[in-house]
């Protein structure tokens, strides 16, 4: 089997692994507590857990429409307590701000703005 081949079986058998697992952890667990002493699948629930995670992370990884990229775009970007960041972004696109700059600030444009010189020469009392 080539690469692609199971690139596009995991693709195509996500929603059934989906299902199964649903159906299956909620039986182990059933199974646990009415008629096994205790945690009796704990390691097996484990095991399937992170090949799920994995076919989870593969397949979502690769399937991405205009909805879910609409969504993300909403949330990461139009959410309201997040409009300093993006404006700071816009404004200093190239990482230029009064953090990381040797002459200090910078102005609306990004551009270094320099201290005056009675700053820079005034000594601490």
């Amino acid at each position: 089997m080539t690469l692609d081949g199971l690139n596009k079986f995991l693709l195509a058998s996500y929603r059934w692994h989906q299902s199964a697992f649903m159906v299956g952890f909620a039986g182990m667990l059933v199974v646990d507590f009415f008629f096994l002493d205790g945690w009796a699948t704990f390691w097996l629930m484990v095991v399937w857990s992170l090949v799920f995670g994995v076919h989870f992370m593969v397949f979502r990884s690769q399937a991405v429409d205009e909805e879910w990229v609409r969504e993300k775009i909403i949330f990461d970007v139009y959410r309201p307590w997040d409009y300093g960041h993006i404006d700071e972004i816009k404004n200093n696109p190239y990482g230029l701000s009064a953090y990381r700059t040797e002459l200090g600030r910078v102005d609306k444009d990004g551009n270094p703005v320099k201290p005056a010189d009675d700053e820079t020469t005034k000594e601490p009392k």
